[in-house]
């Protein structure tokens, strides 16, 4: 059986004899420590573009999901691993800003079909592009061949897990 791989630690002083101790630091303290280092290089660059008003949230909840035409509301909350109320926030500021269009569903009254403006689509193109060049980034700066072992190590753990409906 292999080994388990190291555990990042980072050097601490406080050890009894004055060196520096290490200290496990927990996956859940790591993975939050890099998404929001990912948030702040997103917001970042998307704050000298013209789409200053736009969130990550935003971008991976409702833009990203808008690609394909029109959808339902409820669609995007059955997409997303994000409350109804969290969503709905989200599309009427969308909608104020003059990203999205909002109509009632022909086939539902009571639904509400989503479309992308032409400002919501070229925001949908930035927001993909953006991403890309954050990963590009991370991928230079940590290697492609770590980058990518780190993508796949982390796709299996997310595909072991039961699956949610998460957006991710």
């Amino acid at each position: 059986m292999a080994s388990p791989a190291p555990i990042a630690t980072t050097p601490v002083l406080g050890s009894c004899d004055g060196a520096p101790a290490e200290v496990r630091v927990p996956l859940v303290a790591l993975l939050g420590r890099l998404e929001a280092a990912f948030i702040q290089e997103f917001d970042r660059r998307l704050r000298s573009s013209e789409f200053r008003a736009l969130s990550l949230a935003h971008s991976r909840n409702v833009l990203r999901h808008l690609g394909g035409g029109p959808r339902r509301a409820s669609q995007l909350v059955a997409a997303c691993d994000v409350s109804k109320q969290a969503i709905s926030q989200q599309i009427v500021v969308l909608e104020r800003e003059g990203y999205l269009s909002v109509a009632p569903d022909p086939t539902d009254s009571r639904a509400r079909v989503l479309s992308l403006t032409p400002k919501g689509e070229r925001a949908q193109r930035l927001v993909k592009d953006l991403f890309v060049e954050i990963e590009r980034d991370w991928a230079a700066t940590l290697g492609g061949e770590d980058f990518e072992t780190v993508r796949r190590l982390l796709s299996a753990m997310v595909e072991a897990r039961p699956r949610s409906g998460s957006c991710g």
